[in-house]
């Protein structure tokens, strides 16, 4: 498996460190180089070439508007997750259109970057080692990683028992709303039993999309809340 490079473009040094950290705690990446300002990437990026950049577009020496279609143009095979502010609506349009790969808005959860790197981690291996024709089905799994949709998970992908419509009705149900829930209270606002509403809130948090959450009473087992993993 290749290994996966990553620069990190980020003016704070605490969350260098933290992204960092992060970076390499994940399976197929390598963190080149910190950097904190838009100077040091173009410098870093003429000098090694990175699979990927954690990228916040509010770097000193970087016009974010211009700056990323000039990143484009010089580093074609480069790709980028933003981590930045979301406060510009114009900004963030220009982003996509550019085609990041990923747009996180700070502040966001550790969970959601991780997700975000094991997604692209799966589309460059899919877009790279790619050796038999693309099936259209192939290209809207691939493609779908890109946009962010609920089609993270299909027929073929979710277990036995388990149906993809219901498991999307849950996920809206938390993304909707930013706050933790019971598996009761998911199971009544969406129609379903308590028990089926857990099953579907553990393979949502098995595959990260969920976080499980505590809350103790002053009697009994502490109550299992869940709330969306995508901040």
């Amino acid at each position: 498996m290749r290994i996966l490079k990553v620069l990190i473009a980020e003016a704070d040094p605490l969350l260098q460190k933290l992204y960092s950290d992060l970076v390499a705690s994940e399976t197929g990446f390598t963190v080149l180089k910190c950097v904190s300002c838009g100077a040091q990437m173009f410098d870093s990026l003429r000098c090694v070439e990175a699979d990927l950049v954690l990228l916040d577009l509010y770097l000193k020496n970087f016009n974010a508007l211009e700056g990323l279609e000039g990143l484009r143009k010089e580093f074609p095979k480069t790709d980028y997750i933003v981590a930045s502010s979301g406060e510009d609506p114009n900004l963030v349009r220009k982003a996509l259109c550019q085609g990041v790969f990923e747009y996180l808005v700070k502040p966001f959860s550790f969970e959601r970057l991780k997700l975000a790197l094991r997604n692209y981690h799966i589309y460059h291996q899919s877009l790279t080692s790619r050796t038999r024709p693309w099936q259209q089905e192939d290209l809207d799994s691939l493609i779908s990683m890109r946009s962010r949709d609920l089609s993270w998970a299909n027929n073929r992908s979710i277990p036995k028992g388990l149906q993809l419509k219901c498991l999307n009705e849950v996920e809206n149900f938390l993304k909707d709303n930013e706050d933790t829930f019971s598996a009761q209270e998911v199971g009544d606002a969406i129609g379903v039993s308590r028990s089926t509403a857990r099953r579907y809130l553990e393979f949502l948090t098995m595959n990260e999309r969920a976080v499980v959450e505590f809350a103790y009473r002053k009697v009994g087992r502490p109550e299992k809340r869940y709330r969306t993993a995508l901040a």
